[in-house]
């Protein structure tokens, strides 16, 4: 039939192979570049054994094909903001951009499997599963490079090529499928014949990978020059970095000993077994505190990316992990059979809040300890922990991660943040206003916004009324008639949503239909036909929305009923009088808004909320608080933030623009005032104590002695008549008030501090009202209902702070040994020699010059008394200049003469 209807006979064929051939591996929506003017596409995609198939839709009859038999993936650029990769065959090259990274990833690791005839499952970790496979990335270098295939060089000027993102290959993009798989080990098991096996157990040895080395590259053993601009020669280690000829290549040790970072580096020795449970099993003595590195890609203006490939190049790439791809669970899980490692997390504020809220889940946070790099926005808990606001170059991670092994430990108060919502009736009525506007709205904007709080609403109410009712009743078929009706309500308010799509699907089409009209000057009396279908499929939608809402309020009222029945049960057993009124009266308001359904909805959700009334509401866990807690003004600013971030991505994609965004916004709210006179729409409690509020606009809850990108809003780091010094460690907040956007301006200049509050353990702040507040925790902001918000000190974790005075003492005890080593080493003239080699006149101008420098010395150490960090500065300097004035001072003639007396 289908021969007959004009299908060609290879598409035909093509259709068939569809059909026949065996279950997908992984499909989805890509977008693909065209060649007409570098345009993208979206186009549907599905893999299948070794041939990827594409349509315009899953719908599609005809689709196009690509053979991936010989055939290699890799990223299009270094920092690949747009997540795109190139599928590179040797007849066509197909490039491909993803929604997001982790997706991307997800294509790549999929391609990469139906290469080796493996079965690709997304969710599972196998550090063995592509072990040798490189991981291409398309680049450009500033010097000829050579391909480590054919050993030609690179084309172009720039030698554009494939670089392998572990272990820098260089290839071709026709020569890359051809690659061996000799990338960097990770486990016992990918080293293969290579290991080295005596009476002390297994051993790594060197992992050699020829040409391409840095400029001015010497040999290890001869010290001469190696590498070379014309031809692929000489060789490096990828794990101590060693360089050698190749004619010194077998004078150099066969054990490998790993280099400067031996003591974060996981050998892949050894990670020789994974336990049934997913850990690693390491049975190596030498990595008795490992790093765990966890990598946030899309930081810094994407250059999470190069820091995750450079950690990559440095570690073992079994403890490098990509945040964006499956969050810092799965690398958490991997270590926690060590007894004790340590984290280094690359990212902002958010990404360490992450990652310490998994450590408690998980209940590690007494065997790790955490460093942070910074590469967010604001990057306050870095700058406390002494590493600095930014961190943007990656040519520093080898000195980071020095700094990083002689890092102190401080301990962190982490913070629970309660919520409770004690205004319900208040709350209810915001409830209904919500659900009235998803019934009556136009925009498009204001159904979406008010369908997710009803969806919220309910969600929570369904799992209060679950709560109640299992602590009220024991007969499970009780309980199993409740499970099903709360089952049934869920169901009513996800039709209700999905009604609530199809009507803005309506209103869209609508409106483009008006816009062709006015395009084409008129509208005949088919066009508008055609408008007044479109009105009366709007409207019939609009009925249909009614439907949807009656039958979710019916689903409603069952529970309800059904709870009231539980509830005057345990009242009759408890006899608590106060209880039982109070449910007799919202029975009877049941009763008398039972009689309208189709009547106002606003009755109906004040019926459903009113049995949470019946039970004291209790205080939930909403998130954790490491650095601070904002409500009113500043909170308004972060969340109309983070709504600016999420509409438009590409605005908000470099730390320059965030910080143009925020000082946007907190101009706009010096005119607007939109929290003027905050005091009276909230109540604030220290320690169980209220306070007296002034005129405010927000309140801002401190752990850490750093706000807003670096700020110290507390206004000092010492302790004063009243309050204490501030410390992340002390188990203490710091309450402060917000009275504007100008003042949180100055804060950054001048250490303000008449609008401390106070300092105390708890914190207790009630929101009073009918609307909800703004507040955030850590720069992540909501809307937070009329109730109360306690803070309380929940545990402590580890962080690994940098010590400057300890780094400089190290420095200068350091460059002491190397001065003492030096003197051993060299030949060394006694007092008689020396002397013969200078005359009366310079001997004088010796010791002259050693009067002058001596008393330099005393006056930089009278100026370091004062000034510390002259002190850190030049300690070594000085200890160094002293040494060799001592040596001048021993072997002058008035110090030989007197001893010789």
């Amino acid at each position: 039939r289908l021969i007959r209807a004009g299908m060609p006979p290879r598409d035909l064929i093509n259709l068939q192979v569809w059909s026949e051939s065996s279950k997908s591996v992984k499909e989805g929506i890509l977008l693909k570049q065209t060649s007409s003017f570098q345009r993208w596409k979206r186009r549907y995609f599905k893999l299948r054994g070794r041939t990827l198939y594409y349509a315009k839709d899953c719908k599609s009859l005809i689709f196009d094909e690509v053979d991936l038999s010989d055939a290699s993936v890799a990223e299009t650029s270094t920092k690949n903001i747009n997540n795109s990769f190139t599928v590179i065959t040797p007849f066509r090259k197909l490039m491909l951009c993803a929604e997001s990274r982790k997706e991307m990833e997800d294509w790549i690791g999929a391609l990469k499997s139906v290469q080796k005839w493996e079965t690709y499952e997304a969710s599972q970790f196998n550090m063995e599963h592509f072990s040798g496979m490189h991981n291409w990335y398309a680049c450009s270098h500033a010097r000829p490079t050579f391909c480590n295939v054919c050993r030609d060089a690179l084309p172009g000027v720039t030698s554009h090529g494939l670089s392998c993102e572990v272990c820098k290959f260089k290839a071709h993009k026709r020569c890359a499928v051809r690659s061996t798989n000799n990338c960097k080990w990770t486990t016992l098991a990918s080293i293969g014949n290579d290991i080295i096996e005596d009476e002390e157990g297994v051993s790594m040895p060197h992992q050699w990978l020829e040409g391409n080395l840095p400029v001015s590259a010497k040999c290890v053993v001869c010290d001469k020059t190696c590498g070379s601009v014309r031809r692929l020669q000489d060789w490096r280690c990828l794990w101590c970095k060693a360089i050698v000829h190749s004619s010194c290549k077998e004078q150099m040790g066969k054990v490998c000993p790993l280099g400067q970072c031996r003591v974060s580096i996981i050998p892949p020795t050894a990670l020789n077994s994974i336990d049934s449970d997913g850990f690693w099993k390491a049975t190596s003595a030498s990595c008795s505190s490992p790093l765990l590195v966890l990598v946030n890609s899309k930081s810094g203006d994407n250059q999470g990316v190069k820091f995750l490939r450079k950690f990559k190049q440095l570690l073992n790439p079994a403890q490098v992990f990509d945040l964006m791809n499956g969050g810092p669970e799965l690398g958490l899980r991997l270590f926690q059979k060590f007894v004790t490692f340590r984290i280094l997390v690359c990212g902002g504020d958010g990404s360490v809040g992450w990652v310490l809220s998994e450590l408690d889940k998980l209940n590690l946070h007494k065997q790790c300890q955490l460093g942070v790099l910074p590469l967010g926005t604001g990057n306050d808990l870095a700058r406390v922990l002494g590493w600095g606001g930014l961190c943007d170059d990656d040519a520093q991670l080898l000195q980071i991660l020095e700094k990083l092994e002689r890092a102190t430990t401080k301990m962190l108060d982490s913070l629970y943040l309660f919520v409770s919502q004690v205004h319900i009736t208040q709350y209810a009525d915001s409830v209904a206003s919500h659900l009235a506007k998803i019934l009556d709205s136009d925009k498009h904007s204001d159904v979406i916004s008010s369908a997710k709080f009803l969806c919220g609403t309910v969600n929570d109410f369904v799992a209060e009324v679950g709560k109640a009712y299992e602590r009220a009743t024991e007969n499970k078929e009780e309980a199993d008639a409740m499970a099903k009706k709360c089952a049934l309500l869920n169901e009513k308010l996800d039709s209700l949503v999905k009604a609530l799509s199809e009507e803005a699907e309506a209103q869209v089409k609508h409106r483009l239909v008006i816009a062709r009209s006015e395009e084409s000057g008129g509208s005949s009396p088919g066009e508008s036909g055609g408008e007044s279908g479109s009105e009366g499929k709007t409207y019939r939608s609009k009925e249909q929305l009614m439907l949807r809402a009656n039958s979710l309020k019916k689903a409603l009222r069952q529970i309800i009923e059904q709870a009231e029945k539980v509830v005057d049960e345990q009242n009759r057993h408890t006899q608590v009088q106060r209880m039982s009124s109070s449910c007799s009266i919202k029975r009877e308001n049941s009763e008398e808004l039972k009689d309208g359904e189709d009547g106002d909805p606003s009755g109906t959700i004040l019926n459903s909320l009113a049995i949470m009334l019946c039970h004291k509401p209790q205080c939930s866990e909403k998130c954790v608080m490491n650095n601070y807690f904002g409500i009113g003004l500043d909170a308004k600013i972060s969340l109309e933030f983070n709504n600016k971030r999420d509409e438009h991505p590409k605005k908000c994609s470099s730390r320059t623009k965030n910080m143009m965004w925020y000082g946007v916004l907190g101009t706009k709210e010096l005119v607007q005032k939109t929290y003027k006179n905050l005091e009276q729409r909230v109540q604030l409690e220290c320690d169980g104590v209220p306070m007296s509020l002034p005129s405010l606009q927000g309140l801002a809850v401190l752990n850490i002695p750093s706000y807003a990108g670096g700020i110290n809003f507390w206004g000092g780091t010492k302790e004063d008549n009243n309050f204490g010094a501030p410390s992340f460690d002390d188990k203490k907040l710091e309450v402060v008030a917000v009275f504007g956007s100008m003042q949180m301006a100055m804060s950054r200049v001048i250490n303000l501090q008449h609008h401390r509050i106070a300092q105390c353990r708890q914190v207790k702040i009630t929101i009073l009202g009918e609307e909800g507040v703004p507040v955030q925790v850590d720069g992540e902001a909501w809307i937070q209902p009329p109730g109360i918000v306690k803070i309380i000190h929940k545990n402590r974790a580890q962080m690994l702070t940098r010590d400057r005075a300890f780094e400089s003492t190290l420095k200068s005890w350091e460059d002491k040994r190397k001065i003492d080593s030096y003197r051993t080493t060299r030949p060394r003239l006694n007092s008689q020699q020396s002397m013969e080699y200078l005359t009366e006149e310079e001997c004088t101008q010796v010791q002259q010059l050693g009067i002058v420098a001596d008393m330099l010395i005393n006056k930089i150490r009278e100026a370091a008394k004062t000034h510390k960090l002259v002190e850190q500065e030049l300690a070594h300097a000085v200890n160094a200049t002293a040494l060799v004035l001592t040596e001048a001072k021993l072997s002058s003639p008035e110090v030989r003469a007197g001893r010789g007396g």
